[in-house]
């Protein structure tokens, strides 16, 4: 398992990110402490193919229009 940590896209708060990807089925979370209004965090685990990563990838398009 691996555990990253990014920034959330400009104007988009944790919360909308949070149910747009959930909707994709995706679940991410938070950042800790004074950095969760910055970032978020996503776990790659499990069998990962290119369509899931396609799919995560569109739903940060359509969350970013």
């Amino acid at each position: 398992m691996v555990l990253r940590a990014y920034r959330l896209p400009d104007g988009v708060s944790y919360p909308q990110l949070h149910d747009a990807l959930k909707a994709c089925g995706f679940v991410t979370y938070a950042g800790q402490g004074g950095l969760s209004a910055e970032l978020f965090r996503i776990s790659t685990m499990g069998n990962i193919h290119a369509a899931d990563i396609d799919r995560l990838l569109q739903g940060f398009t359509e969350l970013t229009r």
